[in-house]
């Protein structure tokens, strides 16, 4: 994510069609921002058209994996309209929860 004029690098938005505890068609959503760019919501709006673009590649359900303790990282995704989901561990034993969001109706 780069940003103003000088598009300074603000942070990061990556998309994965393929992963650990993903079905066939579902794309992880995954984010980071420098701690300058905090609280401006960069994130929500950078998930956003990395939606849109998922869900032109054939995606059908985006994922966000937010660690329990990270309560700025849910609030990203609950604005950019994902809803909680399960919360799976992984192979490291790592808990998540997830957020979701279905690609198949019109993003907005």
């Amino acid at each position: 994510m780069r940003v103003g004029a000088d598009e300074a690098l603000a942070g990061t938005i990556d998309l994965r069609f393929t992963g650990e505890g993903l079905a066939p068609r579902q794309v992880n959503v995954a984010y980071s921002l420098h701690p300058s760019w905090r609280g401006r919501g960069l994130a929500t709006r950078a998930v956003l058209p990395a939606s849109q673009y998922a869900a032109s590649e054939g995606g059908e359900e985006a994922v966000i994996h937010v660690e329990p303790e990270n309560p700025a990282s849910a609030a990203v995704a609950r604005r950019a309209r994902f809803t909680p989901g399960k919360q799976p561990h992984s192979k490291d034993g790592t808990r998540f929860h997830w957020y979701i969001r279905d690609l198949r109706v019109a993003l907005q």
